[in-house]
């Protein structure tokens, strides 16, 4: 039996071990819900919100495909569970209370009452662009699609209006839906607040919690985009995978830092060119670009366990990098830069990229060097198992997303 096919085996071993089952997705957290917040016409505040429908309408005690109930305002049609757009019209005030129930604004310590303006519902694979304040009132001005809409794979977005809000003041908004479902530990929200002196940015994982002090220096707004920088590294599992297996592959620190320094250079590359728009806008693309990334962390450890040091190699690396790259730019252009990109808003989510890979570096480094000195790691046997490891996680994700193209999706 060939190394290859070993290797091969057994990864698809670990990866069946954990093999999910056929479920009904809460909701996608490969998108973002995306919040803007600005002036209105009149003075007051507006906020727009886009975010996943089921994650807005289905019950904190929601199981899933385990649970026998038909969602609030769904239908069957055959085996398919789709939006039932006469129960949304016709319990309109209920549909509306549930949206205000789901989002808590308070500016100066003060608690508002919102008000739902505007809704619009939209299949995940032909919604319009919301990455901007203007395209996001756009988004809600247009016509909606034809009812009859997939309840799991629909976007919603809501316009609240508060009449009395000041953007000049402290401004703290929170959510608590989804906390009870699994996905809502990698679901991202990004914050962005319209003032008078430019936007600022909050990005998180998980519930939403956005606390915008009063008016911000532009200093303070950089080192803001910076720290999202920094968080797409330490929360990115797939990105810290691929740094520890460019360091348990390198032979001493110098070449780390040198096949490092080639992958950095392949992510900065396609990051700023995603966020400029040259890069593919078809659907298609980010799905692809998210099964490269997870295949690369699944070759890169099965050439550390097959001992092929020819694959991992700083040109190896820097094409790597430049699909790595296209991921950090789907997630920042989505919400965080799409159309008002400039240069020094980029440069400091970059730096924070890279401040952050390097701290990471800087602790993997000298932990590699004392477990290759000791005894109870067996030197520098240990890294295969990790790399082994390493692969099969990345070998699971890659069968999820096949499990998802083959139409099933997986909580």
């Amino acid at each position: 039996m060939t190394p290859l096919l070993t290797m091969g085996l057994l990864i698809l071993t670990l990866c069946g071990l954990t093999l999910p089952h056929r479920a009904d997705a809460h909701f996608s957290y490969s998108d973002p819900r995306i919040v803007h917040v600005s002036e209105t016409d009149s003075g007051g505040m507006t906020i727009l919100v886009r975010m996943p429908a089921p994650l807005a309408l289905l019950p904190a005690d929601w199981q899933g495909s385990a649970d026998p109930r038909l969602p609030p305002f769904a239908r069957r049609s055959g085996a398919a569970i789709l939006l039932d757009a006469e129960a949304l019209a016709t319990g309109a005030n209920d549909f509306h209370q549930i949206l205000k129930n789901g989002l808590s604004v308070w500016v100066d310590g003060q608690p508002q009452e919102l008000q739902v303006n505007r809704t619009r519902f939209w299949p995940d694979s032909d919604r319009p662009a919301f990455g901007t304040a203007k395209s996001a009132l756009k988004s809600l001005g247009r016509t909606p699609p034809d009812p009859g809409l997939p309840y799991f794979d629909s976007t919603l977005d809501v316009e609240f209006l508060l009449p009395d809000g000041a953007l000049d003041a402290a401004i703290r908004i929170e959510s608590d839906q989804g906390a009870t479902f699994r996905v809502i530990e990698k679901f991202g929200t990004v914050v962005k607040l319209y003032r008078a002196g430019g936007w600022e940015t909050q990005a998180m994982i998980g519930v939403l919690r956005a606390d915008f002090p009063g008016v911000r220096t532009g200093w303070q707004n950089l080192a803001a985009i910076a720290l999202i920088g920094a968080e797409h590294i330490y929360l990115g599992l797939d990105h810290l995978a691929m740094i520890l297996l460019i360091a348990i592959a390198a032979s001493g620190w110098r070449q780390a830092l040198v096949w490092a320094s080639a992958f950095t250079g392949g992510h900065i590359l396609t990051l700023a060119a995603g966020l400029y728009g040259y890069a593919p806008q078809a659907g298609w693309f980010i799905p692809v670009i998210e099964f490269l990334i997870v295949s690369s962390i699944v070759v890169a450890g099965g050439a550390i366990v097959l001992r092929m040091p020819h694959v991992v190699s700083g040109p190896v690396l820097f094409v790597i990098g430049l699909i790595h790259g296209y991921g950090f730019a789907s997630a920042a252009d989505v919400a965080l830069f799409a159309g008002d990109v400039n240069a020094a808003a980029l440069a400091a989510f970059a730096l924070g990229l890279e401040l952050c890979q390097l701290a990471v570096y800087l602790a993997i480094l000298p932990i590699i060097v004392v477990l290759d000195r000791t005894d109870f790691a067996s030197g520098p046997r240990w890294r295969r198992p990790v790399a082994l490891a390493l692969a099969a996680a990345a070998g699971l994700s890659v069968i999820q997303h096949l499990i998802h193209a083959a139409g099933y999706p997986v909580t």
